[in-house]
């Protein structure tokens, strides 16, 4: 199994190298796994309100979804990587992204060198994403263009990262990364929202009862007051 952690500040081209590198592997007939690092504070695969969620506040202590075409187990705590990685055993090839805290080789996407270079650690193999079209940015490592060449790519990798099983050494987390911000950190704008959400809470009630909504509902509640006030 080779393992890499593909890192990056936001929209700097992480998921195409992934999915680039996916399609390169498959074409050779290797097997490939994948995980998504997280790290917005309230993501949850389940909600609130769902049966599993009252399976796991009732205090079960593992929960599965299963459904025609799908099976999501749902733990109550977040896995050492190695214990994920054991579902990967059969895969020649897993694929970490975002994964800033992973001790495995790793390739950085970037925009420009001021966001690559931070990133870098003595894992580092190479860059990738946008900063990859850009030939006159001097970089101290290779770059390849995935979208372009993932196969390039791919030979590198083979070239440079051994083969490895999961052990409690993968369990042991590399430090943050002075100055790097999405290092551990959510990126998906929650923290900036907190007042914008006080200001547009909203309740309803019916019989006296408080009835959950959906963001859905919510959003299509507030959309239709904002319209009213603005005929106004």
């Amino acid at each position: 199994m080779k393992i890499i952690t593909i890192v990056g500040i936001r929209k700097s081209g992480k998921t195409s190298t992934v999915t680039a590198l996916i399609e390169a592997i498959r074409r050779r007939g290797k097997r490939v796994g994948t995980c998504k690092t997280v790290f917005c504070p309230t993501f949850s695969m389940d909600t609130s309100t769902s049966n599993t969620a009252r399976h796991r506040r009732a205090g079960s202590e593992l929960v599965c979804a299963r459904a025609r075409f799908e099976t999501t187990f749902l733990y109550p705590e977040a896995l050492p990587l190695s214990r994920i990685l054991e579902a990967y055993r059969d895969c020649d090839y897993v694929l970490l992204e975002g994964d800033y805290a992973a001790p495995v080789p790793r390739i950085v996407c970037a925009h420009q060198a001021e966001d690559a270079l931070p990133r870098m650690n003595s894992r580092t193999l190479a860059f990738a994403g946008r900063i990859s079209q850009k030939p006159e940015i001097e970089l101290p490592l290779p770059r390849y263009n995935a979208l372009e060449d993932a196969d390039a790519l791919l030979d590198y990798i083979d070239q440079k990262i051994p083969d490895i099983q999961p052990c409690a050494l993968l369990d042991e987390p590399l430090p943050p990364v002075a100055g790097v911000t999405d290092d551990g950190f959510c990126q998906c704008g929650c923290h900036h929202n907190e007042k914008k959400q006080e200001k547009d809470t909203l309740q309803v009630f019916v019989g006296g009862d408080e009835i959950t909504l959906t963001a859905a509902q919510r959003a299509a509640i507030l959309a239709l007051l904002k319209e009213d006030v603005d005929a106004e």
